[in-house]
């Protein structure tokens, strides 16, 4: 199990005083490597990456393109975007763990990422559930229930959340007891 103390969160945004100021924040509680560029988001990235809080407007990178090339590499972090870019269905094609919207505090900051840091630790199944759940939380946050309700990608959501809850019980259901 990953730590506060022993997480490595890269921040990535071209900012320069907000990353800094992520940065400071969070240098508090974790070990925090930071990044202004996609291209020097995607060398620091690595196996050693537990968390990456990613901007989603870079200059010369689109966070969905970061995102995709993380996957792609098949490094094991939590993905989080942190945008001032209203999440919309178009988020469900590149898979983030989490989403936040700016701005954003220190308090929503860390509890974004210990929660990431948990979600780590658990079953694949169960941490597909519940990255699920909360896109559909915070597509329903920010988006009206008719726009919602006319997207395809949204729909397809609420199958794969009807899905893995199902999985998701069987398994702690059929799991042993002490």
């Amino acid at each position: 199990m990953t730590t506060a103390q022993d997480a490595t969160v890269l921040i990535v945004d071209d900012e320069q005083p907000l990353l800094d100021s992520y940065a400071a924040m969070l240098g508090m509680h974790y070990d925090v490597d930071t990044a202004a560029s996609g291209d020097a988001a995607l060398e620091a990235v690595d196996h050693e990456t537990d968390v990456v809080l990613l901007d989603r407007r870079l200059p010369e990178w689109e966070g969905t393109e970061i995102l995709t090339t993380i996957r792609e590499r098949g490094l094991d972090c939590q993905v989080l975007f942190c945008s001032a870019v209203v999440p919309d269905v178009d988020i469900l094609s590149v898979e983030p763990d989490d989403y936040l919207h700016k701005p954003v505090g220190i308090d929503e900051l860390t509890n974004a990422i210990e929660a990431q840091l948990e979600m780590a630790d658990k079953a694949e199944a169960v941490r597909e559930y519940e990255r699920l759940e909360r896109l559909k939380e915070i597509l329903q946050e920010t988006q009206s229930q008719a726009r919602l309700s006319a997207a395809d990608g949204y729909q397809q959501l609420l199958d794969q959340l009807e899905q893995r809850a199902r999985t998701v019980g069987q398994r702690r259901d059929n799991a042993p007891t002490a």
